[in-house]
């Protein structure tokens, strides 16, 4: 790092934070923080540096740190009006009313012309209750931008505090015709309709609020007021109960459930909820307000040693309270760690049918009939939960991936999208600053398209990436990961082709390897497309035919285990003693095992004649190499198995009686490889069957090769 007179070959602080700011449009978010961070090395308190740091924590959820970098791009003399902006939304969104407040007003001295600026102090102004101020901001942001659906949206919300309602209603309709997906829009006119006493309206603007944005929290509170307002308590906290289920800590769950449960008698919960929500939100009038009714609830119960009538005419639907089922949880929990799925699934099946599980014991319910192959029971569960509870994104994608297995790509690709939703997840997408590409053609932009989780999965989906380049008439640079890069790079060809990490073109879209699927609408009569896409390297080959030269033929390549992190792993993966029965066909086995299970390969079962390569093998060019050689590959699911069928070779896989998704279910064939042949086990955990049909189908094939070469 240098100053702009360093020599040449060093990169100035505008060079190194031009390049992280690349790398962060294009999702690199290690590499542009790497710069940033050696930018502060030099110069701590750099205020692009912060920025660009304080834009990235703020994106990956990271607010309080997020605010800590801006502040100091903000201690600048010349900080610009987009970081005192971006300052003012931060802070807001933290409940910092004043703060932001000061930041907002900031902005727009630094720059009056700065619409966004104008925008961000419209809301906090709004927030403040300095509503005639607000609306005089926010009408200055939608003169300037008259198509701009947030600032009706804006508008609505303070005309709507100022009590100006026709007008309120107006901007809303307004902001749904300038964009009809705005989910915020929606739940904002969802409960001015309730407000108004027009229920049936609002209801469907608040579901369909839901159905745009199903994590929207306030969607949910929206439609919870309108069943209330109409004096369905019990609907109301249901509603409130599906937030619950998915954002338990968010502010306007906990202020929905101490209203609601204040209204059914349950005051110390809602006190203790209201309590939590003014702690996460200081400055929140609404959680105060909550806290205040609630704690007039309980001081009237303390005085009297009754509770105070929740409401004039509580309905007639009991609301009960909900057991403890702790216990129960644990006991089908020690079930399924046991693999005794069916004794979970009679138990959970009694709970279930008295109507008070909570969605955990549906969810369980769900991986217990998975586990024993019910899949479309799991299926019909799980869509059942999904449109109970549209929020629970895990089990939105746990949905996808049945649907998959069970062949409905239609609907699967859609679910699927929600991979990157998950608690475990989040912190690992790529957060590309670019549009996702939807399918549809963009003659003249370039699209970036760039490969995702494991390297099975790049193998197989490598193939749409072409189809892509044709559908979309763009230009495509295609990001794969550095181990598989030389082989994509046959198969894409020299041009607009770059290892992961390393920086693309400046690009205008982008799409992940595995949401291409449901861009271009994939379906099983699309499949397999591209047969024998991917190719060895030639010198490989030639390596590889003089090293086994003097092996006796056919050869069988041959895998095992998988990677021992992976999830199912205990449930797809055998010791090499388990496949003896395959050594009387007389083939000779060569180990392309990798990682801890190679060491098997020493000393394999009597009667199999096997030669280890695993320690020779350095990459996949020579994975590939030798699957070029090889008569066959005998692999567990893995990726070789994807590497072999993508270069059209034979292979059978010995799949558990609860495959991956991608294998479809009652079939041994499958439609993404041609002559690829699935062993599959007909009971949980019983490999001995399947190895032994296999054993009797390799003899067959083996005495085919061998009068081939006679």
């Amino acid at each position: 790092m240098s100053s702009p007179s360093s020599s040449p070959g060093t990169l100035t602080f505008a060079q190194a934070i031009a390049l992280a700011q690349s790398h962060w449009q294009a999702g690199q978010a290690p590499q542009a923080e790497v710069l940033c961070r050696r930018v502060l090395e030099v110069s701590p308190e750099h205020p692009d540096a912060h920025y660009l740091l304080g834009l990235m924590a703020h994106a990956y959820g990271k607010l309080d740190v997020a605010i800590d970098h801006l502040r100091v791009t903000c201690r600048a003399p010349d900080a610009s009006a987009s970081s005192w902006s971006d300052l003012a939304e931060m802070c807001r969104q933290a409940g910092r009313l004043e703060e932001a407040l000061a930041a907002a007003r900031r902005a727009v001295d630094v720059d009056p012309a700065f619409v966004a600026g104008w925008n961000n102090l419209g809301i906090v102004l709004q927030e403040t209750g300095q509503l005639e101020e607000s609306l005089t901001c926010l009408t200055r942001v939608s003169e300037l931008m008259p198509a701009s659906a947030d600032a009706q949206n804006n508008l609505g919300n303070t005309a709507r505090l100022l009590g100006r309602l026709t007008a309120a209603e107006t901007h809303y309709r307004r902001a749904l015709e300038c964009d009809p997906e705005r989910a915020d829009a929606h739940s904002n006119l969802a409960s001015l309709l309730s407000a108004q006493q027009r229920f049936a309206e609002a209801e469907t603007l608040a579901r369909r609020a839901i159905e745009l944005a199903p994590q929207f929290v306030d969607a949910y509170r929206n439609l919870a007021d309108v069943e209330l307002a109409r004096g369905n308590v019990a609907a109301a906290l249901q509603t409130v109960e599906v937030m619950s289920a998915f954002a338990p800590k968010h502010p306007s769950t906990l202020v929905a459930r101490a209203r609601i449960l204040r209204l059914v008698g349950r005051l110390d919960e809602a006190l203790a909820n209201a309590r939590e929500a003014l702690a996460l939100l200081p400055e929140s009038a609404d959680a105060r307000a909550a806290l205040c009714i609630v704690e007039a609830d309980v001081a009237a119960r303390e005085a009297t040693g009754a509770a105070r009538p929740s409401i004039a005419s509580l309905p007639p639907n009991h609301v009960p309270e909900s057991p403890d089922l702790t216990a129960i949880y644990e006991a089908v929990v020690a079930r399924v760690h046991a693999q005794d799925y069916e004794r979970a699934e009679t138990m959970l099946r009694e709970v279930v049918a008295t109507d008070a599980a909570p969605m955990s014991l549906w969810r369980l319910l769900a991986v217990v009939l998975r586990a024993q192959g019910k899949a479309r029971e799991g299926r019909d569960l799980l869509d059942m939960l999904a449109r109970q509870v549209p929020g629970d994104l895990s089990n939105r994608f746990d949905l996808a991936e049945v649907l998959l297995l069970l062949g409905d790509f239609e609907r699967g690709w859609r679910e699927y999208r929600y991979r990157y939703s998950l608690e475990h997840t989040q912190s690992i997408e790529r957060k590309v600053q670019r549009p996702r590409w939807d399918g549809r053609p963009i003659p003249g932009q370039t699209l970036l398209i760039h490969d995702e989780q494991g390297f099975g999965d790049t193998f197989q989906f490598m193939r749409m990436a072409r189809w892509a380049r044709e559908r979309s008439q763009a230009r495509v640079i295609f990001e794969v990961n550095p181990e598989t890069f030389s082989i994509a790079k046959r198969m894409w060809g020299d041009e607009d082709i770059v290892a992961r990490g390393t920086l693309p073109v400046t690009f205008d879209q982008h799409c992940e390897l595995m949401s291409l699927p449901m861009a271009m609408g994939l379906t099983l009569a699309d499949l397999p497309g591209d047969v024998a896409y991917l190719s060895p390297d030639a010198q490989r080959v030639a390596h590889w035919r003089e090293r086994l030269a003097d092996v006796p033929r056919p050869w069988v390549a041959m895998v095992w285990a998988g990677r021992p992190e992976h999830t199912n792993d205990s449930n797809r993966s055998m010791p090499l003693k388990q496949l003896a029965p395959l050594g009387a066909s007389g083939a000779t086995f060569l180990s392309i095992q990798k990682g801890p299970a190679s060491a098997q390969a020493n000393t394999p079962p009597d009667g199999m004649s096997m030669v280890s390569l695993s320690d020779e093998i350095r990459d996949f060019e020579d994975t590939a190499a030798i699957l070029h050689l090889a008569d066959l590959l005998i692999s567990v699911d893995s990726s070789p198995v994807h590497l072999a069928g993508a270069m059209g070779r034979a292979v059978w896989v010995l799949l558990p009686f609860v495959p991956d998704w991608r294998w479809l279910l009652d079939r041994d064939d499958t439609p993404w490889y041609p002559g690829m042949r699935l062993f599959r086990q007909e009971a949980r955990a019983q490999w001995a069957p399947v190895v032994e049909r296999m054993a009797q189908a390799l003899k067959q094939f083996v005495a085919e090769r061998r009068d081939d070469a006679a």
